[in-house]
């Protein structure tokens, strides 16, 4: 099983839809399934979260979590994903991650085309991982400027390194299952989802 908060960003106008140690979620889902990545993507859509198509937007600020996303990166680039990225996190997955497909795009605040603004307002994105530096909380960061725009604009925003990796993950898992002729999805009640579980643990305790 997995368990995934809900926010209200969407209602919050103005509000910067990162997450913080005194947040309260609004509501929680959760969701069963035949491993952790099917229950995890249930449990996201359940949220909301809409699954990407085709282009995705990485934003990393910290050199650390560039480095973690790094592997990650190179799984979209390998399900057939467009990414694209700021300047010093583009320069980073090609010269890194070789991966010259990478396309660059401008920050909110750099008037020049392609930009992020622009391509969420007319909806070229798909999914917006942005993970921002401990000090881009100011009002007029590019960092605020590019969540509060993905959020106006209804594209899925992930903010936290783990979860962005176990989205990727899951991704991953559906895409190689279903590219070989298996199902990812698994469609049973609760009860046949649980009690299979309890019967080993009953044995193992009995045993």
């Amino acid at each position: 099983a997995s368990k995934v908060p809900v926010f209200s960003f969407s209602r919050l106008k103005n509000s910067d839809p990162r997450l913080g140690v005194e947040m309260q979620s609004t509501g929680e889902v959760a969701c069963f399934g035949q491993n952790q990545y099917e229950a995890f993507l249930k449990a996201m859509i359940s949220a909301g979260f809409k699954l990407p198509a085709k282009n995705i937007l990485i934003s990393i600020g910290p050199s650390q979590q560039k480095n973690e996303i790094l592997q990650y990166a190179r799984m979209l680039v390998d399900m057939g994903f467009q990414i694209f990225a700021t300047k010093s996190t583009a320069e980073f997955l090609k010269m890194q991650g070789g991966m010259d497909s990478c396309i660059a795009v401008y920050k909110p605040h750099v008037r020049r085309e392609p930009n992020v603004l622009t391509m969420l307002k007319t909806g070229k994105l798909d999914l917006v991982i942005n993970v921002p530096d401990s000090m881009d909380s100011q009002a007029l960061s590019d960092g605020f400027a590019m969540r509060r725009a993905a959020v106006d604009s209804g594209t899925p925003l992930l903010v936290d390194i783990k979860a962005a990796i176990l989205v990727i993950m899951s991704l991953q898992r559906k895409w190689s299952r279903e590219s070989t002729g298996r199902q990812f999805w698994s469609y049973q009640s609760w009860q046949e989802y649980v009690e299979p579980r309890e019967s080993i643990s009953h044995l193992a305790s009995s045993a």
